[in-house]
């Protein structure tokens, strides 16, 4: 009998009639919803990714429809929802501090320091670098020293810089209130002194000024006054007054004569011995502390001053000492040998640096952390990374990370095909 078409109705007579009808009616629909469901699927994925490019009418601009693919097309706003799904609920400013605490420890601190100090020695073991990185110091210190010596005076003179003060009090507290002179040393400055002030001409024109006929005036009426009765007689009997006059009379008229006496009474009575070894016992700390505290303040002041007045005259001196500077700068980096540090020295200075970096960081990491977070600007970094991807980066990434997925997608396609099949085989037969 003449057979139905294919996707036609059929009768139950023909089904009867026709095994072989039978068996291409039921197959033919399955085979075909289960292609199309599954072909469906597969393109729709396609979609998502292709075309890469814009597809036109033939010889006109409208652009065909889903051109570039679903992907490409929204790369931007796909960039701006990844970003703000990352920096929104995925990596927040609250996980990130989070994170940041749970590692900053004493010893994540420390070894980090550690290592870093190491890489620093063992960079200066390399002669190249390190003659490099004395020509770069060198040629740097003038500059940093002029800019130090004028940022430090300017800073002073507008009641800003307070450095000078602190480690002027602190050179007075810790070098010069605990200075010991030695007998060498308090003999020279003794010798320095008789040299300078107390040369037997500058003592012969002291005398001759201080007895002057006023003062001489005023030492007999002191002597009339206070002295008491033997003393004030005999002070009459060898006359104070006239002695005082001669001595002043043959001071001014034979200095040769006069200034041969002082030396020799200078050298008689020890003055340069008794001077040194005043010298030498002086102890600072036995000042009463009103005058040790005056002393400091004097001191602080003195230092201050002299580098208001003398600016000019500092800059100008680190012009003229720039090749010296350069010279000094340059052979000390050069002779510096890592190997010679003591290692306790080493281990002592990785465990304060460490110290320090980790109270510092304890203590400023939340501050740190909400200014450098946003300076970062990972919402603008994911988003700009993501629109630089091509459109094939873009796939690559997406299937690396659902792959498997999407093919069972298409599957799950064919299997809703071969569904609808049957249920087409099944209302064909039960309504022919």
């Amino acid at each position: 009998m003449p057979l139905d078409p294919i996707f036609g109705q059929f009768h139950w007579a023909a089904l009867v009639a026709s095994p072989t009808t039978i068996a291409v009616k039921i197959a033919l629909p399955l085979f075909y919803f289960t292609l199309h469901g599954w072909f469906a699927t597969a393109m729709a994925v396609l979609a998502l990714f292709r075309p890469y490019e814009p597809w036109y009418f033939p010889g006109t601009k409208l652009q065909l429809p889903l051109t570039p693919g679903i992907f490409p097309k929204r790369q931007a706003k796909l960039a701006t929802a990844v970003a703000t799904t990352i920096t929104d609920t995925l990596l927040t400013t609250a996980d990130i501090r989070g994170q940041v605490e749970s590692l900053l420890t004493e010893q994540n601190i420390y070894a980090t320091v550690s290592l870093f100090v190491d890489s620093v020695l063992l960079e200066f073991r390399d002669t190249a670098k390190l003659h490099r990185l004395a020509s770069d110091l060198a040629e740097l210190s003038p500059t940093l020293l002029h800019h130090f010596i004028e940022s430090t005076i300017d800073g002073l003179q507008s009641g800003k810089e307070t450095r000078v003060t602190t480690i002027t009090e602190k050179l007075f507290d810790q070098v010069i209130i605990n200075v010991k002179i030695n007998p060498e040393q308090s003999n020279e400055i003794a010798s320095r002194i008789i040299e300078a002030f107390l040369t037997p001409a500058k003592l012969r024109s002291l005398v001759i000024t201080i007895l002057s006929p006023q003062n001489i005036n005023a030492i007999d009426e002191s002597i009339q006054i206070h002295a008491g009765g033997p003393y004030k007689i005999l002070a009459r009997i060898i006359g104070v007054k006239r002695v005082c006059y001669e001595w002043r009379n043959f001071l001014e008229k034979e200095p040769d004569e006069s200034e041969k006496v002082i030396g020799e009474l200078i050298k008689r009575f020890g003055i340069q011995n008794q001077m040194a070894m005043a010298i030498q016992n002086f102890d600072m700390k036995s000042l009463p502390l009103q005058s040790i505290a005056k002393l400091k303040q004097n001191l602080v002041q003195f230092v201050e001053t002299f580098l208001l007045e003398h600016k000019q005259d500092l800059l100008d001196a680190v012009t003229k000492i720039q090749g010296e500077t350069l010279a000094s700068v340059r052979a000390a980096v050069q002779r510096f040998n890592p190997e010679s540090i003591p290692q306790p020295w080493i281990d002592r200075t990785k465990a304060d640096l460490s110290s320090f970096a980790y109270a510092y960081l304890k203590r400023e990491l939340g501050v740190l952390l909400e200014k450098a977070i946003p300076a970062l600007g990972m919402y603008a970094l994911i988003t700009r990374k993501i629109e630089l991807f091509s459109p094939a980066q873009l796939e690559k990434l997406v299937r690396r990370v659902c792959d498997r997925e999407l093919h069972w997608l298409e599957f799950f396609g064919g299997f809703i095909g071969f569904v609808m099949g049957i249920s087409q085989v099944v209302i064909n037969a039960l309504f022919p």
